[in-house]
């Protein structure tokens, strides 16, 4: 099957090339960051269709500030800003393979990062996480984007990303209950 093409349409507000060139990594280096493999693809129309425009007909505008990453733009990214990130679980990386032909992330499917101006990424992530099907929810504050998943395992799961330890934020996991009575959502 043929790959689509980044400006084709993946849901009704979002083209792939949104997803290929929204980091701050990307706009500044440019660097190529285009998905090989079809499924790829096939999890970003997922998750434009199941939560990001559904999000934006409820809330008004997605801003994407992070999506699809290769290895490339990982190497990049890790290099100039955030040396612990972690592609083999991010899902960021979609079903794209590494140097030696193995996933790069088992759990598949496709991640972004994203908010929605004026509106808090609590109030938004709490709707995320109680109307539609996602596999993980990355939670940082309410002032901040959130990170979202579709994949596979659909694990509606909801991690907080609590402060800083050593330069990293520390993970809980949370219910939708947690989240919305400890944020005070």
């Amino acid at each position: 099957m043929e790959l689509p093409n980044i400006d084709d349409k993946c849901g009704l507000h979002f083209s792939y090339r949104d997803f290929i060139e929204c980091s701050d990594t990307w706009k500044k280096t440019r660097i190529r960051n285009v998905p090989q493999q079809i499924d790829t693809y096939r999890a970003i129309e997922r998750i434009t269709q199941e939560i990001l425009d559904p999000v934006q007909e409820y809330f008004g505008k997605v801003n994407l500030t992070y999506g699809f990453s290769s290895p490339t733009l990982v190497k990049e990214i890790k290099k100039n800003h955030y040396p612990n990130i972690t592609p083999s679980g991010d899902q960021h990386s979609g079903s794209e393979l590494n140097k030696n032909n193995k996933l790069i992330c088992d759990r598949r499917g496709i991640a972004v990062d994203f908010y929605v101006g004026g509106v808090s990424s609590l109030v938004v992530a709490c709707w995320v996480a109680e109307n539609t099907n996602y596999d993980r929810l990355y939670f940082y504050s309410p002032h901040s984007p959130f990170h979202v998943s579709v994949g596979p395992e659909n694990n509606k799961a909801i991690v907080y990303m609590k402060g800083f330890l050593g330069g990293r934020h520390q993970p809980y996991i949370y219910s939708l209950e947690k989240l919305k009575v400890h944020n005070e959502c």
